[in-house]
C-alpha cells in the first residue's frame, strides 16, 4: 500500500514540473479536472441573473449545478 501511495505522488510531482515547464501530454494543458463553465457561459449566466431570473433557473437554463452557477457569480 505504502509503494502505491509513493509512486502515486511521484506521478503528481512529475505532472506538476511538466506543466510548469510546458512540457504537458498531448491534448492537455493544465492538470486537474476541467471547468464546467467557460467565460461565454459565465456571461450568458450573470445576464440571466441581471435579466431577473432566479439563480436556479439560469442554473437549470444552462444545465449546471446551481452551487456551481454561485461559485462562478462570486468569483467572476
Amino acid at each position: 500500500m505504502e509503494l502505491r501511495a509513493e509512486r502515486q505522488a511521484e506521478g503528481i510531482a512529475a505532472a506538476k514540473r511538466r506543466e510548469a515547464t510546458g512540457a504537458m501530454l498531448p491534448g492537455k494543458k493544465k492538470t486537474g479536472r476541467p471547468r464546467a463553465i467557460g467565460p461565454a457561459e459565465v456571461a450568458t449566466l450573470r445576464r440571466l441573473v441581471d435579466d431577473g431570473v432566479s439563480v436556479t433557473e439560469a442554473a437549470r437554463t444552462l444545465k449546471i449545478g446551481r452551487s456551481t452557477a454561485y461559485e462562478a457569480l462570486a468569483r467572476y
